[in-house]
């Protein structure tokens, strides 16, 4: 006989979990709709198997609804609607179709999360110049940036010279 406290669990637990899960209910959801912690949540999930492939149904739906919606989104849709119009003082309704365009946000979410290796944010700058090549270029830049600060020490002398000079 094992000791302890009784479990909270019930069969029929399996099937609200399902149903929470197909409308996006994490464990910490579960655990407040069940009245329990998050921890005998997961141990639920970990030691009951009716449960365990509940909540994994459920939450397929629900993953499988919300990559149909972001997929629709990043190529773009077509949208059926019905517009309400007077046409010689009566009222008439024709169906239209809208198109929307791909959403470039839901475009590059699916991308770097797809295709992580070509699209994600943090990819190597790739520079085909060799160390020397790079450190003439900043020797360059260097030289011109000194040669500036001359050229502008130069006009400031002259610029004071012909003040005093005025005076």
């Amino acid at each position: 006989m094992p000791g302890g406290r009784p479990t909270l669990y019930k069969p029929e637990n399996a099937e609200i979990a399902r149903i929470a899960c197909m409308l996006g209910a994490t464990n910490a959801l579960l655990a407040e709709r069940f009245e329990v912690s998050r921890s005998t949540i997961d141990n639920w999930i970990a030691s009951i198997p009716d449960f365990s492939d509940a909540v994994r149904k459920g939450r397929e739906v629900a993953d499988g609804a919300v990559v149909s919606a972001l997929y629709a989104r990043a190529v773009g849709q077509q949208h059926k609607v019905t517009r309400a119009f007077f046409h010689d003082g009566k009222p008439i309704t024709v169906d239209v179709t809208v198109d929307l365009p791909p959403d470039v946000r839901a475009c590059m979410f699916w991308l770097r999360n797809r295709l992580p290796q070509q699209w994600r944010e943090d990819r190597p700058i790739v520079d085909a110049r060799t160390e020397a090549e790079l450190l003439r270029d900043l020797e360059e830049a260097d030289e011109c940036v000194r040669r500036r600060r001359l050229e502008e020490e130069r006009a400031s002398a002259l610029a004071h010279e012909d003040a005093v000079g005025a005076v």
